[in-house]
């Protein structure tokens, strides 16, 4: 019988072995504990932090891609739960665009074409700017690191996910859909998170990464929020993170600076989107 060539025999071999390429290895599957927490007992610790966090502050590197492009922009975001907002995207010469809530009212101001807007703190006004489609307590919640729209769940249950080493909760929400939520089977936090319509429609999938503690709260370093419908994705790596410390409440809304162009969101046309 003809020897394989060398090429050959690795190929063959790999059929059965790694090895025969350098630095190529097969993930392992991880093994979970065989004690199993309750899926209960998984959401009261999500919802006690989601409780210990008052407000957060944060510097932020954003990206996103979407139907508009992409954009790399450095933020300051700032957010008093459970409806207050500041995000500053800065620019070489200072602050670009700034946009507030105070739960009611929607203010932004871009500094370039000296425009100042305003209105009613809607899903569709706020999407003019966040590049989102969620209301603003959904916002609140994706950039403090908790997954939007997770109340009102019902039939909840728990399986082991070992190819990323981590327990699976499903859930029925109260409109129709499903929510699913996966938690580190060695720390139990959360990791990943999807929503689906009660079509089976994806309406978003978090992942959560790079834990820290801050003020006694854990809060995760990076985000990244992909909306499939929106066809719109969105990541976050902050630093500079601080978490319950008291804020002015004039921080969340703002005057047209003088000059400036005003705009009523709630009576435009066609608004500009950023």
């Amino acid at each position: 019988m003809t020897a394989l060539r060398p090429g050959l025999a690795c190929l063959a071999l790999g059929l059965f072995l790694v090895g025969c390429v350098p630095g190529r290895q097969v993930a392992p599957i991880r093994p979970l504990p065989s004690t199993r927490p309750s899926p209960e007992k998984l959401l009261r610790q999500l919802e006690n932090r989601s409780a210990a966090v008052h407000s957060f502050r944060a510097v932020a590197d954003m990206d996103y891609t979407g139907p508009r492009g992409k954009a790399h922009l450095k933020e300051v975001v700032i957010v008093e739960r459970p409806d207050r907002l500041r995000i500053e995207m800065m620019s070489a010469f200072g602050v670009a665009l700034q946009i507030t809530s105070d739960g009611n009212q929607l203010y932004a101001y871009h500094r370039g074409e000296k425009t100042f807007y305003r209105g009613k703190a809607s899903i569709e006004n706020l999407a003019r700017f966040t590049r989102l489609e969620l209301d603003l307590t959904e916002i609140v919640d994706l950039l403090v690191g908790l997954p939007p729209g997770r109340h009102h769940l019902s039939e909840v249950t728990i399986e082991p996910d070992e190819a990323i080493g981590a327990w699976r909760v499903s859930a029925l929400l109260a409109g129709g859909g499903t929510f699913l939520l996966w938690f580190d089977a060695d720390d139990l936090m959360l990791t990943r998170a999807q929503q689906f319509d009660r079509e089976g429609n994806q309406l978003y999938s978090a992942t959560y990464r790079g834990y820290i503690q801050v003020a006694g709260v854990e809060i995760p370093q990076q985000i990244e929020f992909e909306a499939p419908l929106q066809q719109a994705k969105v990541t976050l790596a902050y630093s500079n993170v601080s978490v319950n410390e008291p804020l002015a409440k004039n921080l969340f809304r703002f005057d047209p600076p003088p000059g400036s162009k005003q705009v009523d969101l709630d009576r435009a046309a066609e608004v500009p989107q950023r």
